[in-house]
């Protein structure tokens, strides 16, 4: 008697908040998170919070209490993580999860893929204007106990990483020219946002990865370093890299813009619906009459969202 086997069903979504305590959130922010949330919702899927607090030199606790203070501004809620900054503190920083970074870092250095770099930033600038590493310290065979130094891993320069993203298709990054041999343990000894970032997205079972296309080449990193960890199921993910949000004159949007923050233009009397349109306005569906999470829930289609960053207009700022 012939056998019929079932169809596998798909894992069910999980996708992550991921933002860092590095300066007040912005409206780029609030549109990851609302593309976030609404394609967790929309596929009855589940959502958690990662905070990402690696870089010491940037946190501070007020960062810290502005995402918590942005997700109720804006009315969305998540499924798993802290409640609130003490409980982030007390049980979910990434400082909690060290030794399992260490653990991939100690698997790279086994398979002789880390080198040794005491190379500051200033010295790259002044060889690379674009910042890119140029290689100086692969071949001198520097030990990895010398202190004052960052760990590298050998990126070969043909190395091209490709996958599928779900907004913007087939995408190829040659990783060996835009990240070449990319630091993945700083000179604090502190493990680098590429490896934390892996090993938290395997660790959580994530299978929906929500970014901004500025981080397309971080996407390439972790698809390389998980290729050389062994851990294929990161292949696996599903990636969304959403447009990112330029200002008026055409740079990025950054944090270091307190002016054009959330939290400044509170302040300034901002209402939670306001935001909700500038939100809409960016996507162009300003004529949804969106304003709140849920109006924008049911707006919400994944083949409606602009592939192409986006400018601000002067009044958003």
């Amino acid at each position: 008697m012939e056998q019929h086997k079932q169809p596998i069903a798909p894992a069910p979504l999980k996708t992550r908040l991921a933002p860092t305590p590095s300066g007040y959130l912005h409206l780029g922010n609030a549109l990851s998170f609302a593309l976030t949330w609404a394609l967790a919702r929309k596929s009855h899927g589940t959502l958690a919070l990662r905070i990402d607090d690696l870089d010491n030199t940037r946190f501070r606790e007020e960062y810290l209490q502005d995402i918590f203070d942005t997700i109720r501004f804006l009315g969305i809620d998540y499924d798993e993580g802290p409640q609130d900054a003490r409980d982030f503190l007390e049980h979910y920083s990434q400082h909690r999860r060290l030794s399992q970074y260490q653990e991939m870092l100690e698997q790279l250095s086994a398979q002789g893929l880390l080198y040794a770099c005491p190379c500051s930033r200033s010295q790259i600038t002044a060889v690379s204007p674009q910042g890119l590493y140029p290689l100086t310290c692969r071949a001198k065979g520097l030990p990895l106990s010398q202190p004052g130094t960052a760990w590298r891993i050998r990126v070969p320069e043909d190395t091209v990483i490709s996958f599928q993203d779900l907004l913007l298709g087939r995408c190829h990054i040659p990783l060996g020219q835009e990240m070449p041999d990319f630091v993945v343990r700083r000179k604090d000894g502190v493990p680098a946002y590429q490896v934390a970032s892996v090993c938290d997205d395997l660790l959580m079972g994530i299978t929906h990865l929500v970014r901004g296309q500025d981080l397309l080449a971080s996407t390439a990193a972790q698809l390389f370093l998980a290729q050389c960890a062994g851990e294929s199921s990161f292949a696996t993910m599903q990636f969304l890299h959403h447009p990112i949000l330029l200002e008026p004159d055409g740079n990025k949007l950054s944090k270091s813009h307190d002016s054009l923050s959330i939290n400044q233009m509170r302040k300034q009397g901002l209402a939670s619906q306001g935001l909700w349109q500038k939100i809409a306005q960016v996507l162009g569906w300003q004529d949804a009459e969106i304003g709140d999470a849920q109006s924008f829930l049911e707006r919400f289609r994944l083949a409606d969202v602009p592939s192409q960053p986006r400018k601000i207009s002067s009044s958003d700022c």
